[in-house]
């Protein structure tokens, strides 16, 4: 009986809920990349982005403006009354025009006009030089889509190593539950073995006490490892934007064993695929663009047009076409704006600057999560070892139990000690698989 409960005890059982929902891993990445709110985001900056480089490609194009002007007085704006009068003929001598004998008669006037007008006006300017800032704008905002794209392409590999976290964390969980649930079965069975040899009178009550003890604290430990995995579960379906449910079960449950060799990548090689270093690198291209809009200020702006005018004023309506050029050379604000592109070419070697340093501090965080990979690999080495030292103490421990010449209290240390290395050699794999998503997130290996 005792040989069966080992076997259960190092086997492990366990039984899916009869409404389970099965998850895959691959399924969990794909709920994440369609649900993760962080995502949302950035998809949603992504089409903002392109509303701004397409708004920025509408200033190739010509500006047109309509105006129109419409006003209605209450009196005539312009009201001129003369009388009548004689006017002297002037025959050419400034001398005789004062004792003039001859005069030509003026009837009187009366002018009243411009009680009303409506004017319409139809202008379009094609810009033909403007320093450079229309095409230095419109690259600009394309490369602003591109950073917004570049921050989508971060954020998924983030949010994916982030549901591998939870999903091999769970994995891990899980699998101490069923090491736990058979090791109670062990302590139950041999409960029910100690109570009847001490009520044969065989064996102390403390040995039944001990047994005892070691099944509360199952129970204590079971409390702890169920609020655990509802606390994982519940982070996961929130990640994963799922509805929480206690029926969640995991499919994909078998750990990766691919050794850390296979998944080496050199810094150097890598470091161009990063996201992290491609947006470092637009910051640069966005600081020269920067400075290409500033310089385009204090050069000479060109620009063309044509209007056409309508006019309805004094009951008469005229119909006029106008081109024209605008030229504006900036010359007040050069001495000024020296300094200003100065300015720019400062911010644009920061940032050239910050370049480098990312890029040698993304290089060792390459190297120091290969380091983490490696480590965590051996650690499985080592678990495995020790597991399988305490399965074959235990096995001794049994035995020498079952012929009378060890204690419960030595058997009860050794399957202890057994449960405790099966769950270090769970939570050994369980890391290793964390430390995999972590280090192909570190060298821009797809990961979803």
């Amino acid at each position: 009986m005792k040989r069966y409960i080992l076997l259960m005890l190092i086997a492990g059982l366990g039984a899916l809920p009869v409404s389970a929902q099965l998850l895959t891993l691959d399924s969990c990445k794909v709920y994440a990349i369609e649900n993760n709110k962080r995502l949302k985001e950035a998809r949603m900056k992504i089409n903002e982005s392109e509303e701004i480089e397409k708004n920025a490609f509408t200033n190739f194009f010509p500006k047109v403006n309509a105006q129109a002007i419409a006003f209605q007085a209450n009196d005539y704006l312009i009201d001129i009354k003369t009388p009548e009068m004689n006017l002297p003929v002037y025959d050419g001598n400034l001398e005789n025009l004062s004792s003039a004998t001859q005069y030509a008669y003026v009837p009187g006037l009366e002018l009243k006009a411009l009680d009303y007008m409506n004017v319409g006006m139809l202008t379009a300017t094609q810009p033909v030089y403007a320093g450079g800032r229309i095409r230095s704008g419109y690259k600009l905002a394309t490369l602003g889509k591109e950073v917004s794209e570049e921050t989508l392409n971060l954020s998924t590999r983030d949010v994916v190593v982030k549901t591998e976290e939870f999903y091999w964390s769970l994995v891990s969980l899980q699998a101490k539950r069923s090491t736990l649930e058979s090791y109670k079965a062990l302590l139950n069975s041999l409960l029910k073995d100690v109570q009847v040899s001490f009520d044969a009178g065989l064996t102390q009550k403390s040995d039944l006490l001990k047994i005892q003890l070691k099944i509360n604290e199952t129970k204590a430990d079971e409390l702890k490892l169920e609020n655990g995995i509802s606390l994982v579960k519940m982070a996961l379906c929130q990640h994963i934007g799922l509805d929480y449910s206690e029926n969640i079960c995991l499919q994909d449950t078998a750990f990766s064993t691919v050794v850390p060799e296979m998944l080496y990548l050199p810094p150097a090689t890598a470091l161009t695929n990063r996201s992290e270093y491609q947006l470092l690198n637009k910051a640069v291209d966005a600081g020269i663009l920067q400075k290409r809009l500033a310089r385009g200020e204090f050069l000479p702006q060109l620009a063309v047009g044509v209007q056409g005018q309508y006019m309805d004023f004094a009951d008469e309506q005229n119909t006029y076409g106008i081109a024209f050029a605008t030229l504006s050379i900036p010359i007040s604000d050069w001495w000024g704006g020296s300094h200003k592109l100065k300015e720019h070419e400062i911010k644009i070697d920061v940032a050239r600057n910050n370049l480098d340093e990312k890029s040698e501090l993304m290089k060792l965080q390459m190297e120091r999560a290969y380091k983490e990979l490696t480590e965590s690999y051996q650690q499985i080495s080592v678990a495995e070892s020790l597991a399988e030292q305490a399965r074959e103490h235990l096995q001794v421990i049994t035995d020498n139990y079952e012929a009378g010449i060890l204690s419960t209290s030595d058997l009860l240390e050794a399957q202890a000690i057994f449960q405790e290395a099966q769950d270090g050699l769970v939570d050994a794999k369980s890391t290793y698989q964390i430390r995999q998503g972590y280090y192909k997130q570190a060298i821009a290996q797809q990961v979803y």
